[in-house]
């Protein structure tokens, strides 16, 4: 009988890598079970889930303390699941605080561990490589500068493209809809991305939608869309919006095609900026953390920016606000540089499409489910 593959994720953006996989497997392997930490994708891909990571998916130091208990709780529950003999591999998605001690007490009982999308280790904590190596079989990477890095530390590193090319493939070239969206004609869209956590939107919303207020006073041709990251933050959302009293859409499905026709936007630092630039629409890139987290970052970073795209291309193309000059009014300086040049607008635009190329691979779904089956292959007879 097949043993439980188990998948371990932390938020929408590694959920949606996990589910691809989950799907890939089953058609590989359509008689082996599995089980994991994820949301809905993941169940409608018939992952069953041990727990929701919504409680435990944090960013930054206090924010964890806060959720300590939850995170326990979900930590020692997780561990327990997967020191079970009925585990055939362990595929851990980003979400390396939690993770890594997953990875640990699996590779301790003898069960393989893969990684997909590891720690941005090149950037900060370096250290973890070598932790990498002792507990995983394989990691499949995001870019490929982090092959060598990994490596080089004896972690068995794969790159094969970013995932977020195949998510994106359907829009890529996608004719531009704003009207589907309540960009009324004659305006220009712009994009706010708050984030996809509970807190990210709290620290952010407030700033964008005045930031938006100041660009409105300068340009007033310009409508807003909000993309609602999880159908939990609608209410808090449109609540606050509403309040605004600015002209803002709340877009609730397909935020690809509605990127597709944006002129600009501003986006909190993650794996949306990466869609943006990918999908053609510049961003000025945000965070905002509270005091200790950032001070914690700051003092461990190893890179001078945190926006993906400009880490891709290997140039700070992209304007990046973080902390205390994340700022309604350094954000509406910043858009207004791009709105208010074309050329500029154009170049930055180019950039962003020019990382298609970098990022283009054979496949990284494949890779991973691969890895699985030649890393723990009595598991699945």
């Amino acid at each position: 009988m097949p043993k439980t593959l188990f998948l371990a994720c932390g938020e929408p953006s590694g959920e949606a890598y996990a589910a691809r996989v989950a799907r890939a497997f089953r058609g590989r392997f359509p008689g082996v079970p599995m089980e994991g930490i994820g949301s809905a994708l993941l169940a409608a891909e018939g992952v069953r889930i041990l727990r929701d990571y919504g409680d435990i998916s944090v960013i930054g130091v206090t924010e964890a303390l806060r959720r300590l208990p939850a995170i326990r709780a979900a930590l020692s529950a997780v561990t327990a699941r997967v020191s079970r003999p009925d585990i055939g591999a362990v595929l851990l998605v980003d979400f390396p605080d939690f993770n890594f001690r997953v990875g640990k007490t699996a590779a301790r009982r003898g069960i393989p561990v893969v990684y997909y999308v590891p720690p941005q280790v090149w950037a900060w904590r370096p250290g973890r490589a070598k932790t990498l190596s002792r507990f995983t079989k394989g990691a499949v990477v995001l870019f490929p500068f982090e092959v060598a890095f990994l490596r080089a530390s004896g972690v068995n590193a794969v790159f094969a493209g970013h995932p977020i090319l195949d998510e994106l493939a359907p829009f890529l070239d996608a004719p531009p809809d704003p009207d589907r969206f309540g960009i009324p004609r004659g305006k220009r869209g712009i994009g706010l991305l708050p984030g996809s956590r509970s807190g990210e939107v709290a620290a952010h919303l407030p700033i964008l939608l005045d930031a938006a207020r100041l660009l409105l006073q300068r340009f007033p041709d310009l409508h807003f869309a909000l993309p609602v990251a999880r159908p939990a933050l609608r209410e808090a959302i449109a609540r606050e919006v509403a309040d605004s009293g600015l002209p803002v859409a709340l877009v609730d499905e397909t935020r690809q095609l509605l990127f597709r026709g944006l002129e600009a936007a501003i986006a909190v630092s993650g794996t949306v900026t990466l869609e943006l630039a990918l999908l053609g629409v510049p961003a000025v890139i945000v965070y905002r953390t509270s005091w200790l987290s950032y001070q914690v970052g700051r003092r461990l970073a190893r890179v001078d920016c945190v926006g993906l795209p400009n880490i891709a291309s290997g140039e700070k193309f992209l304007p990046e606000l973080i902390q205390d000059d994340c700022t309604p009014q350094r954000i509406a300086v910043a858009l207004g540089e791009i709105l208010s040049d074309p050329a500029h607008r154009e170049r930055l635009r180019a950039m962003g499409l020019s990382l298609r190329s970098i990022l283009r691979g054979p496949g990284p779904t494949e890779a991973v489910v691969s890895m699985l089956g030649r890393e723990a292959a009595e598991g699945w007879a």
